[in-house]
C-alpha cells in the first residue's frame, strides 16, 4: 500500500512536471509568433518599396536604385515617323497653361515630364514646344547637369518676353558654340518635336522650360548642317533644374540692340 502510495505520488509530481513543461513550450512558440509577424512586416515593406520605386523613376533615389540594378529601358531615339503624339504649344499658351499652377501644381506636373521621358512615353504623351526662339547664350554640359554630354542653348520668345526655353543638344561634341546670341531657332511640328522635360517659374510669372528634341534631328549649323546627338545613357537627376541660370528681363533688350 505504501508503494502504490508513493507510486501514485511519483506519477502525480511527474504529471505536474509535464506542465511544466508544456509552459516553457508556449514561451517559444511566442518568440517564433513575433519573428513571424516581423518578417512579413519586412517582406510587405519590401513589396511596397519596390512598387513605388518603379511607380516614381524620377525621383533621384529611386532612378539610382534603378540604374544599380539596370532595370531602366535605354532612353529611345525617335524618328519622325515614331515619335509619338502630343500637343504643341506656343509661347502664349505655353505661359497660359502654367500661369495658374502653385510650386506644389508644378512639382507634381514635372516629375510626370521626367518620368513619361524616362518611360519613352509608353503611357504618357508628351508636351511639344513650338514657335520663334532668340538665343541669348549656349555653354558646353559637364558632369554636374542632368544630362552630361553635349550643350544647352537659351533662347527666349520672338512672340513674348516671358517665356524662355533652353533646348538640350545631348550627345553634341562640337567645341564650338552651335548658336550664337541673337541666332533665330525654330521649333515647328515636323522636324524639332521639342519635349517639356521641366517648367520653371520665376518673379513676375516668367517660366523657362527646358526641351529635349526627341527625334534627336531638327537642329543644325546656318549652312544647313545637322548636329549630331544621341539620347543620353544615363541621367543625372540628383542635378539642379533648369540648366542654365535665368538672365532675367534685361537680356532681350541687350540682344535687339544689338540687332
Amino acid at each position: 500500500m505504501q508503494i502504490r502510495f508513493l507510486s501514485d505520488g511519483n506519477e502525480f509530481r511527474s504529471y505536474g512536471g509535464g506542465s511544466f513543461s508544456k509552459k516553457k513550450d508556449s514561451g517559444g512558440i511566442f518568440w517564433w509568433t513575433i519573428l513571424i509577424t516581423l518578417l512579413m512586416g519586412f517582406a510587405t515593406f519590401c513589396w511596397f518599396f519596390s512598387i513605388m520605386v518603379f511607380a516614381h523613376p524620377e525621383k533621384p533615389f529611386n532612378y539610382r536604385v534603378l540604374a544599380r540594378f539596370d532595370k531602366l529601358d535605354p532612353l529611345r531615339k525617335f524618328t519622325n515617323y515614331t515619335v509619338p503624339q502630343g500637343k504643341f504649344l506656343p509661347a502664349r499658351d505655353l505661359l497660359a497653361e502654367f500661369y495658374a499652377f502653385s510650386s506644389e501644381q508644378l512639382a507634381v506636373k514635372n516629375d510626370l515630364l521626367k518620368r513619361s521621358y524616362i518611360r519613352n512615353y509608353k503611357q504618357e504623351q508628351p508636351l511639344y514646344v513650338k514657335g520663334s526662339y532668340q538665343v541669348i547664350n549656349a555653354r558646353p554640359l559637364t558632369v554636374n547637369d542632368v544630362i552630361t554630354e553635349g550643350w544647352v542653348v537659351r533662347a527666349r520668345s520672338t512672340d513674348i518676353e516671358d517665356v524662355d526655353i533652353e533646348i538640350v543638344l545631348p550627345g553634341n561634341k562640337g567645341k564650338a558654340d552651335p548658336y550664337q546670341a541673337g541666332d533665330v531657332l525654330v521649333l515647328d511640328q515636323k522636324n524639332t518635336f521639342a519635349a517639356a522635360l521641366h517648367v520653371q517659374k520665376f518673379d513676375l510669372e516668367r517660366v523657362c522650360v527646358t526641351l529635349m528634341p526627341l527625334a534627336y534631328q531638327g537642329f543644325g549649323t546656318k549652312d544647313g548642317k545637322q548636329f549630331e546627338m544621341k539620347p543620353p545613357a544615363k541621367l543625372n537627376m540628383d542635378a539642379y533644374w533648369p540648366l542654365t541660370r535665368d538672365p532675367g528681363v534685361a537680356e532681350q533688350v541687350v540682344v535687339k540692340q544689338e540687332d
